[in-house]
């Protein structure tokens, strides 16, 4: 018998998943141009004089950076065919250096946490806002910033999600300004915000908010292929670019991919054109469904009014408790009956990505079947709450516990044991337990409610 391949399973996959309300923001191809559809397989060379060298561009693809830097409002932009994963590391490892302490949101997305590790640095977490009508994460606020500050005089910056993966802005404005004040950086982990660049519609940028670097996810918003990023440096007294560029060079592929550079670039030339227009008449449409959504009182949508925080309107974070079922039931449900595949689900709500390459007519989809689940009845479901990521208690450096021998232990037994790895949520990509993190009934409890772990990795001190 012969074994399907990997482009068969995906194939079969695309057949189901309808209409897509998930990253990559092109929408299965809807938002990428005719001229870069038609010469996406031509463009995928290698480095020759005249297609320039990403470790070290000098003409084409530096032109191309130096246009992006305009657009963005940045000091120096960079592409990144590695995601904002890649981004991050570099601007942390760039930024700080081994047996700094950095001020980190406590919902920061693994990547944060890797480059801590790599760089032997030393986290000092803060902890978000929680609203429990949603169960979610939402700012990080100045005073939480200033006093871990104030605690940590000797911290070299601090590292921020914002918005998050529910589209919650922190004021950055005001972290910069404070931070700033005593001399310290602000990296702002901007994955999911590409797009503000483009409407006045949506939040500020963190450039234009002060922020000294930015790294987002081209994929996510904007109409452009799975694994592109940016990293945007401002104009910063704070951070050198040189050793961003250093760390870049340093983790970065050799061979970069010419078809997902072309993309980024192709993608920010259509958002200045049409597809930017596009983004506004979608804003329009999903205000209209959360207004609908409101007046019938079924179920909720998360908006910035509510939260009194700027929030992506695009970013559609619908709760499904009224209705007595989980946001993992509503995104079956939405699959098997609507073939429309969320981005993501928790215990009480469903992500939906909205871009500019969505069409009206899948927004008017969506609109009708959120009514439909809205109009049926269900047997009320049981789900775990959502609750707050647990308490980071240190027992060993980052390095020292991911670098020492480990052995792997059944969950249940591993209480006050040593974490050797990170254990994350992804999506969202948060950050349960940390290399070095003392294991207590907290994190047990957490795993077992919200994964599928059952076994960790914990320093082995025997």
């Amino acid at each position: 018998m012969l074994k399907k391949t990997l482009l068969d399973q995906m194939i079969k996959f695309t057949k189901k998943d309808k209409v897509r309300m998930h990253m990559p923001g092109h929408n299965g191809g809807a938002g990428l141009s005719s001229k870069f559809k038609k010469y996406a397989f031509s463009v995928d060379v290698t480095e020759f004089d005249e297609t320039d060298n990403l470790q070290e561009p000098q003409s084409i693809l530096l032109n191309s950076e130096k246009w992006l830097a305009d657009v963005f409002g940045a000091r120096r932009s960079y592409m990144l065919t590695n995601g904002s994963t890649i981004g991050l590391i570099a601007a942390i490892l760039g930024a700080a250096k081994p047996g700094d302490k950095l001020i980190v949101d406590r919902n920061c997305h693994k990547a944060v946490v890797s480059a801590m590790v790599l760089g032997g640095i030393v986290p000092v977490f803060v902890e978000p806002e929680f609203n429990n009508d949603f169960g979610i994460y939402t700012q990080i606020t100045p005073l939480s910033i200033m006093d871990a500050a104030r605690e940590n005089p000797d911290a070299a910056g601090a590292v921020i999600t914002s918005p998050t993966y529910y589209g919650v802005c922190s004021d950055i404005e005001k972290l910069a300004y404070q931070l700033h004040m005593v001399k310290k950086f602000l990296i702002v982990d901007e994955a999911h915000g590409a797009h503000f660049a483009f409407s006045s519609e949506l939040p500020k940028t963190a450039l234009e908010q002060g922020a000294d670097v930015a790294v987002q996810s081209a994929h996510k918003t904007l109409p452009a292929l799975g694994q592109t990023a940016l990293l945007h440096i401002g104009d910063t007294e704070y951070i050198d670019h040189v050793g961003i560029e250093r760390s870049l060079r340093l983790l970065q592929t050799t061979s970069p991919s010419y078809m997902l550079m072309t993309s980024i670039d192709d993608a920010v030339e259509s958002m200045l054109g049409g597809m930017g227009k596009r983004l506004d008449m979608n804003i329009a449409q999903v205000i209209e469904l959360k207004t609908r959504i409101g007046v019938k009182d079924k179920i909720s949508c998360l908006n910035g009014g509510y939260l009194k925080l700027p929030q992506d309107t695009l970013r559609l974070v619908v709760n499904f408790e009224k209705l007595g079922i989980t946001g993992y039931g509503a995104a079956e449900l939405l699959k098997s009956e609507h073939g429309i595949y969320p981005e993501m689900a928790d215990p009480k709500n469903v992500v939906f990505y909205i871009t500019a390459s969505t069409t009206s007519k899948e927004i008017s989809i969506l609109s009708a079947a959120l009514d439909a689940i809205s109009d049926a009845e269900y047997e009320r479901e049981y789900a775990e709450k959502s609750r707050r990521l647990p308490k980071i208690e240190m027992g060993y450096t980052m390095k020292e516990a991911y670098n020492s021998k480990y052995a792997y232990l059944d969950i249940s037994h591993a209480e006050g044991r040593i974490c050797a790895d990170i254990i994350s949520h992804c999506p969202p990509g948060a950050v349960i337990a940390a290399p070095g993190q003392i294991i207590t009934k907290e994190v047990i409890s957490y795993i077992k409610d919200f994964t599928d772990i059952t076994s960790i990795k914990v320093v082995d001190n025997r």
